[in-house]
């Protein structure tokens, strides 16, 4: 890679100085003063008004209770745990994200996109064992944190879009007053489960529902806002910012929007929008069921000891077929996304495998229309759907999925990329569809006789758009979407 001057990097000495470099992280307490946050609630922060804001690795930490005795599980992903995060400055939103944040940080991490953390993250879902140590294997166990998690916080979750924002530094003595705001989802993101230490293949175990499911509910607790902020004494920079307002009248600021259109699934879909930059669009499908509570799902492909004849199922990793070896992993239902197909029909049973049973002959396939122009164009079977999918979101493969039927049953998407492709240091650029002449229609149609249209599923359409934040003299804003 070269430099400016043309001159090869590795035959480059020069090198920039910025003095006066200085580092500091600060702890921020709910503007709102709760301790306690349930369901459906909000959190609110109101962040320092001088210095550079990392906005990259500011984060909110938290821990969780839950309801005793009812099996409760926390979904995999802390971000599950919120329905929306909002930032505004000076009481204009700058960033209105949507109702199904958690759907879209999951979609993140089952892409590549994003990097789950196993330690503050909660990964994946547990089973018998929790974040504190304890064993809850047995018969009625929840998983809360009334341990450690009463003295110190054991999750966190970023900034969602706003945390790629360019540049990643934010002069926040540009902008009025930030603050941001993240609302807690519903009670239904829990599992409840009847007994943690029988699992796929057995009956009453994790797979089943609790006698008082819907019952179970969670608290965010003692949460917390720590942001990182830089300072610089030399001046250099403030004198450039100033030297482009200048110029330009104005500072840009450029990240993600996610807008979401969600119906019942029938064989199609439709919506319009209208944006400056259609970067990408994003089909997830969810059971109608899964916003009720349940039991977990089995990940297909990972093998279970046999607890009532049916033997062990999803026979596919590791020491699969033989009995009491191997390794189960399960999701919520609230982030099972599936291919929407007759068969295996919707309510196949997750003991004995026939949910992830692909033999039908007859296929499920998928195509996004925009203003009637077909994107692709051919209806994609689920091969396209993949390789389209991985396209839109720059990867080489799936973060999760291991193999077609875990794709098709445990975290499918059908996603088209409507900008230039990007590489990691690639400065950013604006190339995704414009449509702010026009109200665009979309539509997501899908053919083959193997399509479940009887308002089994439900479709979550995200529209990724490029959004830009202009800042200019005497703290004046302008959102342009």
């Amino acid at each position: 890679m070269e430099n400016a001057s043309g001159i090869p990097s590795a035959l480059s000495y020069s090198l920039n100085t910025l003095q006066g470099t200085s580092f500091n992280s600060f702890e921020l307490a709910p503007s709102t003063g709760s301790s306690s946050v349930s369901p459906n609630g909000q959190i609110r922060f109101m962040l320092p008004n001088n210095g550079l804001l990392d906005m990259k690795t500011s984060k909110m930490t938290f821990s969780v209770t839950t309801t005793a005795s009812v099996g409760s599980r926390l979904p995999a992903h802390t971000d599950t745990l919120f329905s929306r995060l909002e930032i505004k400055a000076g009481g204009v939103t700058i960033y209105s994200g949507n109702s199904f944040h958690g759907v879209l940080e999951n979609i993140k991490y089952n892409m590549g996109s994003k990097i789950p953390c196993g330690v503050t993250g909660h990964k994946d879902v547990v089973d018998c064992g929790d974040h504190e140590g304890a064993y809850i294997g047995a018969a009625n166990a929840s998983e809360t944190y009334a341990g450690l998690g009463s003295v110190n916080n054991l999750f966190s979750v970023d900034l969602g879009d706003m945390a790629k924002i360019q540049p990643r530094l934010l002069d926040v003595s540009l902008l009025p007053s930030l603050e941001i705001i993240f609302t807690v989802a519903d009670s239904n993101v829990l599992a409840s489960v009847k007994q943690a230490n029988i699992g796929t293949g057995g009956s009453n175990g994790i797979t089943t529902a609790h006698a008082s499911a819907g019952g179970a509910s969670f608290n965010i607790i003692n949460p917390r806002m720590y942001v990182n902020m830089y300072s610089l004494a030399s001046g250099a920079y403030q004198q450039a910012i100033r030297a482009r307002m200048n110029d330009v009248g104005y500072l840009s600021l450029c990240y993600d929007s996610n807008l979401c259109f969600n119906s019942t699934f029938t064989g199609s879909s439709r919506f319009s929008l209208s944006a400056m930059s259609l970067k990408r669009l994003t089909a997830v499908f969810r059971k109608t069921s899964a916003t009720t509570q349940g039991g977990l799902i089995p990940i297909v492909g990972h093998a279970k000891a046999d607890f009532d004849g049916d033997g062990a199922v999803y026979g596919v990793f590791g020491s699969s077929l033989v009995n009491s070896a191997g390794v189960a992993e399960y999701q919520s239902k609230i982030q099972q996304f599936c291919l929407p197909t007759s068969s295996p029909a919707h309510n196949a049973s997750v003991d004995t495998g026939a949910n992830a049973l692909y033999t039908g002959t007859n296929p499920c396939n998928l195509q996004f229309k925009i203003q009637s122009a077909q994107v692709p164009q051919y209806f994609a079977g689920v091969d396209q759907q993949a390789e389209l999918t991985k396209h839109a979101y720059n990867v080489d493969e799936f973060a999760k999925a291991k193999v077609m039927p875990q794709y098709l049953q445990n975290y499918h998407a059908f996603a088209v990329p409507l900008e230039l492709p990007t590489s990691p240091y690639d400065k950013k650029t604006i190339s995704g569809l414009n449509s702010n002449s026009t109200n665009m229609f979309v539509e997501l149609t899908s053919n083959g006789a193997n399509v479940d249209t009887g308002g089994n599923y439900e479709v979550l359409v995200f529209a990724t758009i490029d959004t830009i934040l202009r800042v200019g003299d005497g703290k004046a804003l302008e959102v342009l979407n």
